[in-house]
């Protein structure tokens, strides 16, 4: 968020927001465009499409503020409701697709120092764009995992798959990624 705000600004703001005030709206969404569209593009394979999720996100946001429980950090809350939408996005237009399951797989590391160098003296942007370029359902695992933090069994759970498949998921993101960054480097 650009600009901080007391807790007591944001409990005026979900009040006049739950109150249907647009000016209320539209300084929410301002607040949170920002990271809430970082989220989307995370997950989406255009701009374009990360709009969409941002859109639907939103939409989502000021129909269930009544289900948010004060106390716990809005913004957490707002973060979870945008990787929601994106996997509901994902669904609604069937870019989550299932592969085969492999129930032993074994965690592969990332790494040589070369590689992390090459990560290093990435942009966001283009590890995003990378990011971007992985199979949808690897894309849905990957940040779920990575960037959310989701144990395996959650990730299963949400996107309807079996724990074995998430971890080869994770795995084959990683693999891809590090085939990306090696032919980036060439």
């Amino acid at each position: 968020m650009s600009k901080q705000l007391s807790e007591e600004e944001i409990r005026q703001l979900i009040a006049d927001c739950k109150a249907e005030k647009r000016r209320a709206q539209h300084k929410l969404f301002k607040l949170f465009y920002s990271k809430s569209m970082a989220v989307c593009m995370r997950y989406a394979k255009s701009e374009e499409e990360a709009q969409d999720m941002l859109n639907e996100g939103f939409l989502k946001v000021f129909s269930n503020l009544g289900k948010y429980e004060e106390g716990g950090s809005f913004e957490a809350w707002v973060k979870k409701v945008m990787v929601n939408a994106a996997i509901d996005y994902q669904r609604k237009y069937k870019t989550l697709t299932q592969t085969t399951s492999f129930e032993d797989v074994t965690e592969v590391e990332m790494q040589t120092t070369a590689e992390n160098n090459a990560i290093a003296k990435m942009s966001a942007d283009e590890l995003i764009g990378l990011i971007q370029k992985l199979p949808p359902t690897t894309r849905s695992v990957f940040n779920l995992y990575v960037f959310e933090e989701y144990p395996h069994a959650e990730i299963a759970k949400m996107l309807d798959m079996k724990e074995g498949t998430s971890h080869w998921h994770l795995n084959f993101a990683r693999t891809k990624l590090k085939e990306m960054i090696n032919a980036r480097n060439c």
